[in-house]
C-alpha cells in the first residue's frame, strides 16, 4: 500500500570544491584507469564497501570506505580532492505510467554527483585512523533526494535493494594523494560496484535477521527480532510487534527494519522508556492484505488475511521460545498494510494483546461490525494518521473507525496530523519551509516519538500497558 518518495529522482546541489587546491571539477562519471601491468605508475587501485544508515525516508549510503593497494598519508586526504558519482538502478515512473497493463518495463539508470562532507584515513570499518592508512573514508550527504539505495517498483509494489549500485570514485583534476613512501597518486582505479551483503549497516546492530517460520498450514515468513539485555525468566519484559507496509514485503528482514525506521525500537530512547522490550518484526513475501489464493490484496474489502492464523502461530511460537517475555504485555502495531493486519489481529484475538497501535491503517471501516468494535472496546488502541493521506483515505478507514469507537466510549486514543513533514530541521523545501513527505507516511511521527495525547507520549503509554 505504501509508495516510495518519487522525489528520489531529483538531482542534488553540486559540491563546492576548493578550486585553488585541485583545479576544475570533473562533472562526468569518473573513468578509472586500467589495472595491471599497463596501469600508470601514479595510479592506486582498490575496492570499496558502503555504509548504509536508516532515515525517516528510508535507507541511504552515508559513507564509502575505500581500500587501496598502498597506504596514503592522513594530511593528503581532503574531501575537496575527490568526486563520487552514483550510478544506480532507478524507476522511470512516467514511462511506466504510459505502458499498457501487461507491457514489460525496463528500469533506467540514474546518475547523481554525490555531495562529499568529509574525508579521512580510516581502518577497514571506517573509523578514523589518525595517521597513514590504506583505507580512506568518504562521508556522503544523505537527504530524501540524495543517496537512497532502495528501488521501489510500481509493478511489484515492493522495495528492493538497487540491483546495481555503483560509486565511481575519482580524484579531481590536478589533485593528488601522497603515498606513505612519499610518491604521488594522481589517479584512482577503485572498483565502483557496491555489494549490499558486504555493506556496513550499523543501525541493525543487536537484531537477529535470520528468523524463519513455517506455520502448520504452510504459511512461510521471515522475521527480525531483538532481545533486550535485561530480560530473562526472572525479569519479564514486554514484546512489541511491528508489522510492515506493502513496500517492505519479501524475504529480507533488513528491508523491514530500514524501509521504515523500525531500528528506533532498539535504540536507547525507546528501550529505556519501555524498561527493555523484545522486538518482533515479521515479514511476508507478499502482502498482509492478501485475502485469497490468487494473491488479491489491493482491493481487500475487509476480509481476513490469508496470513492471519500463520502470524498468530508465529507470535505464539516466539513467545514460547523466549520465557523472558511478559505474556500480559504483548503490544502489536504497524503501518498501512501492517495497520490493516493490526486491526485484523485484534478483531480476531481481542483478549490476547495488551495494546495496539495501528498507523495509517488500511482496514475498511465499512466491513467492521458493531459487535467487533464492542469486542475491542476495552483494549487500549492508539491510532495514527494524517488527514492528507492520499494512499489510504482516512475517511474510509481510521477516521471513521475512531469516531465509532469514541461513540461507545472505547479505550482509544488518536494522533491526527494535518500532513507529514520533516521535524528534524535537516530537510527543507525550495522556499525554506519544512520538507513535505507523502501524507501516508505518518509512521515517521511514531518512530520519532512525536505522537502525543496531552502530555503523554505514545511510547510512555505503551510502557504502561498490561492486560
Amino acid at each position: 500500500m505504501k509508495l516510495r518518495n518519487l522525489k528520489f529522482l531529483a538531482l542534488p546541489a553540486t559540491l563546492t570544491l576548493n578550486l585553488a587546491l585541485c583545479g576544475s571539477m570533473a562533472l562526468g562519471a569518473a573513468t578509472a584507469p586500467a589495472e595491471g601491468p599497463g596501469a600508470p605508475k601514479n595510479a592506486a587501485s582498490g575496492s570499496q564497501i558502503a555504509q548504509v544508515e536508516g532515515f525517516d525516508w528510508g535507507p541511504g549510503v552515508t559513507k564509502t570506505i575505500i581500500s587501496l593497494d598502498r597506504a596514503v598519508t592522513a594530511d593528503s586526504v581532503q574531501a575537496a580532492k575527490f568526486s563520487v558519482n552514483e550510478h544506480k538502478q532507478t524507476y522511470d515512473y512516467a514511462a511506466y505510467g504510459q505502458l499498457s497493463k501487461n507491457a514489460p518495463y525496463t528500469h533506467t539508470g540514474g546518475r547523481t554527483l554525490r555531495t562529499i562532507t568529509d574525508a579521512y584515513t580510516c581502518d577497514e570499518n571506517g573509523s578514523p585512523a589518525g595517521g597513514s592508512s590504506s583505507h580512506i573514508a568518504l562521508e556522503l550527504k544523505c537527504t530524501p533526494e540524495e543517496g537512497s539505495c532502495f528501488y521501489y517498483s510500481l509493478g511489484t509494489s515492493q522495495n528492493s535493494w538497487c540491483s546495481y549500485y555503483n560509486l565511481d570514485v575519482a580524484l579531481e583534476d590536478n589533485c593528488t594523494l601522497t603515498a606513505q613512501d612519499g610518491s604521488e597518486i594522481s589517479q584512482l582505479a577503485v572498483n565502483p560496484s557496491i555489494d549490499w551483503n558486504e555493506s556496513l549497516m550499523p543501525d541493525l546492530a543487536g537484531f537477529d535477521l535470520t528468523g524463519t517460520f513455517e506455520s502448520l498450514d504452510g504459511d512461510k515468513m521471515t522475521y527480525a527480532s531483538y532481545v533486550p539485555t535485561n530480560a530473562g525468566p526472572n525479569h519479564k519484559r514486554p514484546l512489541v510487534i511491528w508489522l510492515h507496509g506493502a513496500g517492505e514485503g519479501g524475504r529480507d528482514p533488513r528491508i523491514v527494519l530500514l524501509g521504515n525506521k523500525v531500528t528506533a525500537l532498539a535504540k536507547p530512547e525507546f528501550q529505556n522508556t519501555m524498561g527493555g522490550a523484545y522486538i518482533l518484526a515479521p515479514q511476508v513475501p507478499d502482502f498482509w492484505m492478501t485475502y485469497d489464493e490468487t494473491g488479491s490484496w489491493a482491493d481487500n474489502p475487509g476480509t481476513d488475511s490469508v496470513h492471519l492464523k500463520g502470524l498468530k502461530e508465529l507470535i505464539d511460537t516466539y513467545v514460547a521460545a523466549n520465557p523472558g517475555i511478559d505474556t500480559n504485555r504483548i503490544i502489536i502495531g504497524g503501518c498501512s498494510n501492517g495497520g490493516y493486519m493490526t486491526m485484523n489481529m485484534i478483531l480476531n484475538y481481542p483478549d490476547y494483546f495488551a495494546a495496539a497501535y495501528p498507523i495509517c491503517e488500511a482496514y475498511r471501516d465499512s466491513s467492521i461490525t458493531d459487535e467487533q468494535l464492542l469486542s475491542i472496546k476495552e483494549l487500549p488502541v492508539w491510532f495514527v494518521y494524517a488527514n492528507n493521506d492520499d494512499t489510504v483515505a482516512p475517511g474510509a478507514h481510521a477516521a471513521t473507525t475512531v469516531l465509532r469507537l469514541k461513540a461507545i466510549n472505547a479505550n482509544m486514543r488518536a494522533s491526527i496530523f494535518s500532513d507529514v513533514h520533516d521535524t528534524t530541521g535537516l530537510y527543507k523545501a525550495g522556499d525554506g519551509s519544512d520538507y513535505q513527505y507523502s501524507g501516508h507516511w505518518s509512521w515517521i511521527y511514531f518512530f520519532n516519538n512525536q505522537c502525543r495525547n496531552n502530555r503523554l507520549t505514545m511510547w510512555s503509554w505503551m510502557s504502561q500497558r498490561s492486560r
